[in-house]
């Protein structure tokens, strides 16, 4: 009698594929990005009609010249908040986030197909082709999220939490004129903000006999930081609210190999990109069941920061 030896990896095709920790942290944030947008978190910036009562000197719709060692000076122009709203088709009271056709230099209207400039929605800034007269006025109309939400394996080696994000005068600035921001987009945690992470803690039984499929059982966790408790206290309710949801996940290594990650590598909205539903109705993957929710408070090290934590299990069947 023969015996043959296993020698390579079960269900594992290759070292690039996302597996279901990342797959499961990628689908959560999606699913908390879109699912705030339907109730209403996101705020406009406008550029202020003159003499109403929203005219100010540095209104959030005004965008702020910054060192970036990656561009020459005046390629890079950021506002007071990132992580702009590129979403479509969400809708909350009749209102929809802003879409955006265009910029203002110096109260000229360039429209995005001229090809002159990206612009990166996560890191809320626009990024020119060739660099652009310091002395400018940059001015756009968007929406930029209320809640920031983050993967845990996507932090940078570092990340800094920033205060008191929604002031015009934000003393992180050093030089307003220049807009140049004591710590770079990119490690910058703007609050209310929710980290996710899949926690070292996960579960698996046979799931029916006759195959090897399994029943997954994973921990998740929510980090909550905020800077005043009705915030955090809001998001670990909204989070608590979600026991029991039964949602798809969608596939990431396929909706990365036919290239339809709506998102580009330089943070900007590919043409006719697909939006969260459309992506889990031609992507999916997997059922999922959220259950065991549980809520935990995190001591603050400072008075003006609160954190919390909510902690639960993402049940899926494995095949």
């Amino acid at each position: 009698m023969t015996c043959n030896y296993n020698t390579e990896f079960k269900n594992i095709n290759s070292i690039s594929e996302d597996l279901l920790l990342n797959i499961l942290e990628s689908n959560l944030k999606s699913l908390l990005d879109w699912g705030f947008l339907q109730i209403g978190a996101w705020f406009d910036a406008t550029i202020p009609s003159s003499g109403t009562i929203f005219t100010n000197t540095n209104p959030r719709c005004q965008l702020l010249l910054t060192e970036d060692p990656s561009y020459n000076l005046g390629q890079v122009w950021q506002g007071i908040r990132k992580d702009w709203v590129w979403e479509s088709g969400a809708c909350y009271s009749s209102g929809n986030p802003i879409s955006i056709s265009g910029i203002y230099i110096n109260n000229t209207f360039v429209p995005t197909s001229s090809g002159t400039y990206t612009i990166d929605y996560p890191m809320g800034r626009v990024v020119f082709n060739s660099a652009v007269n310091k002395a400018s006025t940059i001015k756009v109309n968007h929406s930029y999220r209320y809640v920031q939400t983050y993967r845990s394996t996507d932090a940078p080696w570092f990340n800094v939490l920033q205060y008191d994000t929604f002031n015009n005068a934000n003393p992180d600035i050093q030089q307003k004129s220049t807009g140049e921001w004591s710590i770079a987009g990119n490690h910058r945690i703007q609050m209310p903000a929710i980290v996710i992470e899949s926690v070292p803690r996960s579960r698996s039984r046979p799931y029916e006999l006759g195959n090897d499929n399994l029943l997954l059982e994973q921990d998740v966790a929510f980090y909550i930081f905020a800077e005043n408790k009705n915030d955090r206290n809001k998001l670990l309710d909204i989070i608590r609210l979600q026991q029991d949801l039964n949602f798809v996940l969608y596939n990431t290594n396929t909706l990365a190999q036919n290239d339809q990650y709506p998102v580009d590598e330089n943070g900007d909205i590919k043409d006719n990109a697909l939006m969260y539903p459309e992506i889990v109705a031609q992507y999916p993957w997997r059922k999922c069941w959220l259950k065991n929710i549980s809520l935990f408070e995190l001591d603050s090290i400072t008075p003006n920061l609160f954190r919390g934590m909510a902690r639960g299990t993402v049940e899926i069947i494995s095949t």
